[in-house]
């Protein structure tokens, strides 16, 4: 037997054939397998500007569940005692009580700190798990979930990762090719060009209501055309709108996560989950890219001193900012900085919300605009010294002339500039970048979203 190492021990991998006729009376999230007391807890609903939807309160446990919410879908939990992660998918994209048998599947990988969850043999989610102990508790058990959906086939294997082939062929064995796998795998064909957009949705998307927020901020990226999606702010609402898009999805932490067209190869936990971490997608055979979703720290309040009555000169600004920003932008390039080198035949996207100007907009022309002051600020500047582009400023060279403010169409009178941005590294020439920040029946965001065309070089 091969020697099994402490990370190796935390593995499993688990799937199990469900079928259901109708959703199960009451909000019971009745258990599928489970390896812990998971139907012992109460229902709660965990909805507030930071997090969304419903669950028991033993997710918190150690172990780990699969189960059938009131709503025909299922869900996904992970606890360690202290903390819990919840994959809550909608019923609208992965039904299991429809009258067809329905593959579920988990796996957990402590070496590379991440779950990756399946439905119907393709990989819908992907989580990091940085930060989370032990999910393992007692031996997997399938329970019947009542009359309203039955579960079968339960295999768990402890110290073990299935790759995503096993799982597809499990389905497929099983189901003669009947289904359809419900997220396209990487293009055929080399891709040429794809759309990207970087945006903080304010909490969740759903400032304007849980439904009709969430429906405008899905409606709203459909629109933008975009095949990557680097978001912050997320806040529970990944899973509805991944299944909206029908993309792949990556959850780095409550705030990031990544939506795409192109499936997930690899997740990079680099510096601190709340504020970076990306991915390799494999966009054709061979072809890959890594893309960073970033949020850095809303402290200091810069735009709060230019408002303000009492003077400001650029040296009070840049010793602010070294506090915070300037300190996470430049230790997150440390450590970044292996795969700069490799940009060449694997590009790199960082994106998101800086929280931070550019220097390239607080330059003497438009010193008018931020009270006589020309500011090097220095997030900006460490991303060009390290080599990066800035999309929309190479498209609209003028700060002057094309603004580009991302904050903030819902406030009208807050401070405005460009915080939000899209860096590229390597091989990758911006064709057009803009600022997309209207959408019936109201833009959701307190931010604007950026959005650019790169063609892969």
């Amino acid at each position: 037997m091969a020697h099994m190492n402490d990370e190796s021990r935390q593995d499993v991998s688990v799937c199990v054939w469900v079928c259901g006729t109708e959703p199960s009376a009451g909000a019971t999230f009745v258990s599928l397998a489970t390896d812990k007391a998971w139907d012992g807890g109460m229902v709660e609903d965990y909805t507030s500007h930071h997090d969304f939807g419903c669950s028991r309160s033993t997710g918190v446990l150690r172990g780990w569940a699969l189960a059938l919410t009131p709503a025909g879908s299922w869900t996904w939990n992970v606890g360690d005692g202290k903390t819990r992660l919840d994959y809550r998918p909608t019923p609208a994209r992965q039904p299991i009580t429809d009258g067809d048998w329905h593959l579920l599947a988990f796996t957990v990988e402590r070496s590379r700190q991440e779950g990756r969850l399946y439905y119907d043999g393709s990989c819908v989610a992907v989580y990091s798990l940085t930060g989370l102990g032990s999910c393992l508790a007692e031996t997997g058990r399938a329970d019947p979930g009542g009359e309203s959906c039955f579960a079968e086939g339960l295999v768990v294997e402890p110290g073990v990762v299935w790759p995503p082939s096993k799982i597809a062929d499990i389905w497929q064995h099983r189901r003669a090719g009947e289904g359809r796998q419900i997220v396209d795998d990487m293009a055929a064909d080399r891709v040429g060009e794809i759309r990207v957009l970087a945006w903080n949705i304010w909490h969740g998307g759903r400032r304007d209501g849980d439904v009709a927020g969430l429906e405008t901020t899905i409606s709203a990226i459909r629109a933008s055309g975009a095949d990557v999606v680097l978001m912050q702010e997320t806040y529970g609402s990944g899973a509805n709108i991944a299944d909206g898009l029908e993309y792949h999805f990556y959850l780095r932490s409550s705030n990031l996560a990544i939506f795409s067209r192109f499936p997930i190869r690899a997740t990079h936990d680099l510096f601190r989950p709340f504020n970076f971490g990306g991915v390799t997608l494999e966009l054709s055979p061979g072809q890959q890219l890594r893309v960073f979703s970033t949020w850095l720290h809303y402290l200091p309040d810069y735009a709060g001193s230019m408002k303000g009555d009492e003077a400001v000169s650029t040296s009070a600004l840049l010793q602010a900012e070294a506090e915070t920003r300037a300190d996470e932008a430049e230790r997150l390039l440390v450590e970044l900085a292996p795969m700069l080198t490799e940009s060449a035949e694997i590009p790199v996207i960082v994106a998101g919300d800086f929280n931070s100007p550019s220097h390239l907009d607080w330059r003497q022309d438009t010193a008018s605009r931020h009270r006589g002051l020309v500011v090097d600020w220095p997030v900006s500047l460490a991303m060009e010294q390290a080599g990066f582009v800035d999309t929309y400023r190479t498209i609209h060279g003028s700060a002057l002339a094309t603004s580009g403010f991302t904050w903030s169409p819902r406030f009208e009178d807050a401070w405005k500039d460009r915080i939000d941005f899209i860096y590229t590294h390597g091989e990758m020439t911006p064709l057009t970048a803009a600022v997309v920040d209207a959408h019936p029946p109201r833009w959701p965001s307190d931010h604007g979203a950026v959005s650019a065309t790169l063609r892969l070089n």
